[in-house]
């Protein structure tokens, strides 16, 4: 199968471990929960050391624009292969969000006039539609697809815009949302998700790696539950894909954007015009052309003011992985 094939991708795990150093076993009872990666739900989920690290890279680099105003963090990790690393990076990111505070259904209905685009949560359902108003006598919450009882409304909020109606189930949270704490408020986070993130690379491997699965222990859970990206048919969307290709048709990029992983040497090249506060770089070392990690150094040497990831971002690389961290003036 060629190398963009699901069995292929997924081997791909299995290839990082043997492309790493060895190191001492440590007993099985004194072992940690290992995370994992699955390519369908049902497994087989494949265990792998640098999982857990990269979703922590994420998680600690969303730290630095309320500490470090004005400086734009920018940390390049090297690879033995790329897959799946843009996508955990960019779930430690999603996991260190706050949870939005939104105000009662009844609030948000009262204060809306015909027509505003909203994104409501139910016990069942997500949807993207127009609010036509609210049926008092009924106690009915009325949208352009129809109409709810406003007691099994969870959640309401605006939207900027809204190119079609969507509707899509309600994700139940998995067991790494339940890990990572983002289960206590699933619902806020589903109807106004944080629109910080953005991954840039080859769509087609982005997406494969954002439909595969994540895993601890013998629970699985979609990668998408937690990055939710951009789809056409997302009734809830959060981070923004964008091709390398064709990249230079969308910059500048949005202003709220916060953090952008590059993801690869093709993306890594327009490093120079991302303006986000973080940035995360990602090499295939598995990739003989080395003009990305060259332009890198050079863009640090020329700009930049080197950092040391594991102090200043309190992030150790883990075994088979290398990283460089500094900072650009924004």
């Amino acid at each position: 199968m060629n190398r963009t094939g699901r069995v292929v991708r997924l081997s791909r795990i299995e290839v990082v471990e043997k492309l790493l150093p060895t190191r001492g076993t440590m007993p099985k009872a004194h072992r940690p929960v290992r995370l994992g990666l699955a390519d369908e739900p049902t497994g087989p989920a494949h265990a792998a050391s640098w999982i857990g690290p990269l979703m922590m890279l994420g998680s600690r680099a969303a730290r630095w624009p309320k500490s470090h105003p004005g400086q734009q963090l920018i940390i390049t990790v090297s690879v033995p292969a790329r897959g799946f690393a843009a996508a955990l990076i960019g779930c430690g990111w999603m996991m260190a969000s706050a949870a939005p505070e939104l105000p009662p259904v009844q609030e948000v209905a009262a204060s809306l006039p015909a027509g505003t685009p909203v994104r409501v949560v139910t016990n069942s359902k997500i949807i993207a539609e127009q609010f036509r108003g609210v049926d008092i006598a009924k106690g009915r919450l009325i949208l352009s697809g129809g109409s709810w009882q406003l007691d099994k409304v969870r959640a309401m909020t605006t939207l900027p815009g809204l190119d079609e109606p969507r509707r899509q189930p309600l994700p139940e949270p998995g067991a790494i949302s339940q890990w990572a704490g983002l289960a206590a408020d699933w619902t806020a986070r589903l109807c106004r998700p944080q629109a910080d993130l953005a991954l840039i690379g080859t769509l087609k491997w982005l997406r494969e790696d954002i439909g595969g699965f994540l895993a601890r222990g013998d629970e699985l859970e979609p990668v998408a539950n937690i990055l939710l990206p951009e789809d056409p048919h997302a009734a809830s969307w959060s981070t923004a894909l964008y091709g390398a290709a064709h990249l230079e048709n969308e910059l500048p990029l949005r202003k709220d954007l916060q953090a952008v992983v590059l993801d690869g040497g093709a993306a890594t090249k327009y490093l120079p015009a991302i303006e986000t506060p973080v940035v995360f770089a990602v090499l295939d070392r598995s990739v003989s052309d080395e003009s990305a990690a060259e332009m890198v150094v050079q863009y640090m040497n020329n700009r930049g003011e080197f950092l040391s990831v594991e102090h200043d971002v309190r992030w150790a690389p883990p075994r088979g992985i290398e990283a460089l961290g500094f900072w650009v003036p924004l």
